[in-house]
C-alpha cells in the first residue's frame, strides 16, 4: 500500500502529464486538421458522445463501458479524411468531466480523463482516416464498416492500456477481471463496426437518418445495461449468501478457523464482496470507489 503523500503526488504527476499530451495533440491536430463545417451535426454528436460517457454502466470489478465508442466512430465515418481527428478529438475533450466529479470536487480525474480521451480517440480516428475509402458509395460500404471495426480495436487497446498504467502507476494495483468479461467485448468490437455502417448510411441518404442513428445509439447502450445489470445481480446473490453464512455459525468461515475470531470471520467475507473498485469505460473512463473516485470510456 502506498501512503496518502506518494499517492497524491503521483496523481499530480499523471495528471499533468496526460492533460498536457492530451491539450498539445488538440493543438497539433488542429494546425494539420480542419474543423468540420457542418457545426449543427457536430454538436448533435459531442452532446451524444457526452450523455453515453455520463451514462456508463460498470460490467466488471475494474470495467466501466459505455456505447460512445459508436457515436465517435460513426461521426468519423461522417466526417471523413481531414476533419474527423480533431472533431472526434474535441468532442472527447468535452467529456473530461461529469456530474459526480462536480458533486465530489475532483481534480485529478477530470484532467486524467481529458489527456487519456483525447490521445484514445486521436489514435483510433487516425486509424480510420487511414482506411477509410474516401468517397463512399453502395459497392465500398463494406470498406468503411471493416475499417471503424478495426479502429475500435484500437480504441479499447489504447483505453484500456492507459488506465492500466495509471491504475498501476497510482494505485499499486492490477486490474482483475470479471468471470465471461470476454462476452461484453464482442458488442464493443460489433459497435465499431454498426458506426462505420451508420456513417454511410447518412453519406449515402443524408439527415433523413438521424433519427435511426440515435435510436441505434440507444439501444446499444442497453446492450451494455443489461451485462451491467446482470454482475450486479451476481454480486447481490453472493453478498446475501455471505450474510447467510454469518447468520448460521461465524466461526464456519475461512477467517474464522484461522483465527477463531468470528469478527475476522465477517472481516474475511466482506473484504472480498467490497474491495474497493477501479473502473474504466471503452470509451475510457476510470474511478475508484475508495477515497478519491476517478474515471477513465471505456478501463
Amino acid at each position: 500500500m502506498h501512503d496518502t503523500r506518494t499517492i497524491r503526488r503521483r496523481k499530480l504527476w499523471l495528471a499533468s502529464g496526460l492533460s498536457a499530451l492530451g491539450a498539445g495533440l488538440l493543438v497539433l491536430l488542429a494546425f494539420t486538421h480542419d474543423f468540420p463545417d457542418n457545426v449543427a451535426l457536430w454538436a448533435a454528436f459531442a452532446v451524444a458522445f457526452i450523455v453515453l460517457e455520463w451514462r456508463a454502466v460498470e460490467v466488471n470489478h475494474h470495467l466501466f463501458v459505455s456505447s460512445s465508442i459508436m457515436v465517435a466512430l460513426t461521426a468519423a465515418a461522417i466526417f471523413g479524411p481531414g476533419e474527423a481527428p480533431l472533431a472526434v478529438a474535441a468532442m472527447a475533450a468535452l467529456a473530461l468531466i461529469t456530474p459526480a466529479d462536480l458533486r465530489r470536487r475532483h481534480w485529478f480525474e477530470p484532467l486524467a480523463n481529458f489527456g487519456q480521451l483525447v490521445i484514445t480517440t486521436a489514435v483510433a480516428v487516425s486509424v480510420l482516416e487511414v482506411l477509410h475509402p474516401g468517397d463512399v458509395t453502395p459497392q465500398n460500404v463494406w470498406r468503411l464498416a471493416v475499417a471503424a471495426a478495426l479502429a475500435a480495436v484500437v480504441y479499447g487497446v489504447v483505453n484500456f492500456n492507459l488506465v492500466a498504467f495509471v491504475v498501476r502507476r497510482v494505485y499499486g494495483r492490477q486490474l482483475v477481471p470479471w468471470s465471461r468479461l470476454g462476452a461484453a467485448l464482442v458488442p464493443y468490437l460489433g459497435m465499431g463496426f454498426v458506426g462505420g455502417l451508420l456513417g454511410a448510411a447518412y453519406l449515402l441518404v443524408g439527415a433523413e437518418t438521424l433519427p435511426l442513428i440515435a435510436a441505434v445509439f440507444f439501444v446499444g447502450h442497453l446492450s451494455f445495461a443489461s451485462y451491467g445489470q446482470l454482475r450486479e445481480a451476481q454480486e447481490a446473490t453472493l453478498r446475501g449468501f455471505v450474510k447467510a453464512l454469518e447468520a448460521k455459525d461465524l466461526y464456519t468461515t475461512p477467517g474464522a478457523i484461522q483465527s477463531g475470531s468470528p469478527t475476522s470471520a465477517r472481516s474475511s467475507v466482506r473484504k472480498w464482496v467490497t474491495t474497493p473498485t477501479v473502473k474504466n469505460d471503452c470509451a475510457g473512463r476510470h474511478s475508484s470507489t475508495t477515497s478519491a473516485s476517478w474515471r477513465f470510456p471505456a478501463i
